[in-house]
């Protein structure tokens, strides 16, 4: 019986400690509920709104970042983000709390998903500005595009999103994505029929802004006056492509500089995919050239059976004042009225279906992507530059540098660049621009894993969403075109733009430097592959130059110099996602990076 009792006593104190501990978290929990609500009440709500307008965090987050800002009186916010995120510093936060106009959206805000930045931020990312993992990224004001119906205003359709991560798998999630305006917050992550035209302004639209300068059309040239006239042909004219023969030009210049043999690509941090050798720039420099102007106007010139273009009536002038302005109506420096219908929307997306069943590999998905979003991305820098200096004129241009010193030969090495674009400032200089679109589909074969993982991702899609961070230099591969460019864009020539731009994630727009002793390095390898190899029809060893002779040593310090220039590039401006100007969709139709996503607004 004394065992019992014991027993009995110990379990009614073992029920009274639990009622005890229930009762203290309980007294807690509404203790801590009581002082946030006193806090919430009492704060300025004007100094709590700047700290949260820019930040998605959790609740927890929330309330600690609230409680931080009432400790300090509202001087400052802190994010309270875990261990395992990425902090926030503090220049970051306080360019959080100014207006969302602001020029601090240009500070790169590296946070994880769960916390990405709305609406005014630059970037939207968990990695530098890729942001494709669930990141919400910002609505546009106006845009650009083809296969277009000209007679609506674009002003109708604003705010369109461009999020990219995962579909939801189900309509229920579905109906939990949309925000106020009723639109869905994501477009498809996999996809059959990615859109290699996606909202981008097509080049003959482009040739119509007011501050672009187009070439003449080709028919309509009847003769040259001197060799740099052959500039006048359009880089989609068949005359521009004869001018490439026999000729040294930018695409062939770093494989003829050894820039791509093993060794030297591995010093410059060539990736390997682009370790092709320097057999096409081999075969191209022993081909027959056009080296005189007689020859040139004997087979260039066919004027006299065709006219004009005629001017594509689809931009409309904007008032200086207002571009540049934060409190401006526009961002551009023209309007551009087009926008895409349903109807036009399913037209391409027929259109895509028979071209990529053509295609002999995805890589040609890639190759289109950059050609097509060309004059986009060269609208991105007319836009920007344009607010610094409203009467420049952005310039198109042919095969430039014909018409060299260098050039005049009957034999030996000639040279030649095609830019972009030339910007011609008011004050009369010169820079060159060179863009490149990076493309945002891959194929889905490319995913790393096991078979297993990669088989569940192919049913998902032949093609994925992959966006990679930019980076605020120029590739290594790039330096020989922007400097050949440079060169034969002649002496008042003294720097080149370049143009890196994505889908989803924003630009970045980097200037390069005129570097003469470079250039004139630069010509004395070209000319020695074209006199050692070319000449006597001697295929190139691998690693030629790196290790050929006494001079192997002059030539690394060529390569160590190369590196230095690519990192050493001035970051002009960090393109924010809206402020890229692109195509609309009609009357709220959202347009989607896979065609085979399509979905309206009503």
């Amino acid at each position: 019986m004394g065992c019992m009792h014991k027993r009995s006593q110990l379990q009614a104190l073992t029920a009274m400690h639990k009622r005890t501990f229930a009762h203290s978290r309980i007294r807690n929990s509404i203790y801590i509920i009581v002082t946030i609500s006193a806090m919430l009440i009492t704060a300025d709500a004007a100094s709590l709104q700047p700290a949260f307008a820019s930040f998605s965090l959790t609740p927890s987050q929330a309330i600690s970042a609230k409680t931080d800002t009432l400790a300090s009186g509202g001087a400052r916010t802190s994010s309270m983000i875990s261990n395992k995120s990425p902090l926030v510093t503090q220049e970051h936060t306080v360019a959080a709390t100014k207006n969302s106009r602001a020029e601090n959206s240009a500070i790169p805000l590296f946070l994880v998903p769960s916390q990405s930045i709305n609406h005014g931020n630059r970037y939207v990312s968990n990695r530098s500005n890729a942001g494709l993992n669930g990141n919400s990224l910002s609505s546009t004001k106006n845009d650009a595009s083809v296969g277009v119906d000209a007679n609506v205003n674009a002003d109708t359709n604003a705010d369109i999103n461009t999020n990219v991560k995962p579909a939801s798998k189900s309509k229920k999630q579905n109906k939990k994505q949309t925000n106020k305006s009723g639109r869905r917050d994501s477009y498809a992550y996999y996809g059959n029929i990615p859109d290699v035209n996606w909202r981008a302004i097509p080049m003959e639209h482009l040739r119509s802004h007011p501050l672009y300068v187009p070439l003449p059309r080709p028919d309509t040239i009847t003769h040259l006056n001197s060799l740099e006239d052959v500039r006048n042909f359009r880089q989609d004219s068949w005359q521009w492509d004869a001018l490439h023969e026999g000729r040294c030009t930018t695409s062939q210049a770093a494989p003829a500089l050894g820039f791509l043999e093993p060794k030297a690509a591995k010093a410059l941090g060539i990736p390997r995919s682009l370790q092709k050798g320097c057999m096409g720039a081999f075969y191209r420099f022993g081909q027959p050239a056009l080296r005189n102007l007689e020859d040139m106007n004997r087979i260039l010139p066919t004027g006299g059976n065709g006219g004009e273009d005629e001017l594509q009536h689809v931009w409309r002038r904007m008032n200086y004042s207002h571009v540049g302005n934060e409190n401006g109506t526009f961002p551009f420096a023209a309007k551009y009225m087009p926008s895409i219908s349903t109807d036009g929307l399913k037209e391409r997306t027929e259109n895509a279906e028979k071209y990529l069943k053509n295609i002999s590999s995805p890589m040609r998905v890639r190759m289109t992507w950059g050609n097509s979003q060309e004059a986009t991305a060269i609208l991105t820098a007319l836009n920007y530059f344009a607010k610094h200096d409203p009467d420049l004129r952005v310039k198109e241009v042919g095969m430039c540098g014909a018409g060299l010193d260098l050039n005049v030969t009957d034999t030996g090495l000639i040279v030649g660049a095609s830019p972009d674009s030339v910007i011609q400032y008011s004050n009369g200089t010169l820079e060159v621009v060179e863009v490149k679109n990076h493309c945002p589909f891959v194929p889905t074969q490319w995913t790393s894993g096991s078979k297993a993982h990669k088989n569940k991702k192919m049913k998902l899609g032949d093609y994925r969403i992959r966006e990679l961070p930019l980076q605020y230099s120029v590739p290594a591969a790039y330096i020989p075109q922007l400097m050949m460019e440079m060169l034969c864009c002649g002496e008042s020539c003294k720097s080149a733009i370049m143009v890196r731009q994505t889908a989803t994630c924003g630009a970045v727009i980097l200037r390069l430097h005129r570097d003469d002793a470079w250039i004139e390095e630069m010509i004395y390898w070209l000319q020695r592959f074209m006199v050692e190899y070319v000449e006597k029809d001697s295929r190139p060893p691998s690693n030629f130059f790196w290790e050929c002779d006494e001079e192997s040593e002059r030539y690394r310090q060529f390569i160590q110099r190369t590196k230095v220039l690519s990192e050493q590039v001035e970051l002009v401006e960090c393109v924010k996602h809206n402020d890229i100007q692109r195509v609309l969709g009609k009357r709220g139709l959202r347009l989607p990076l896979f065609l085979d996503h399509q979905e309206t607004v009503e």
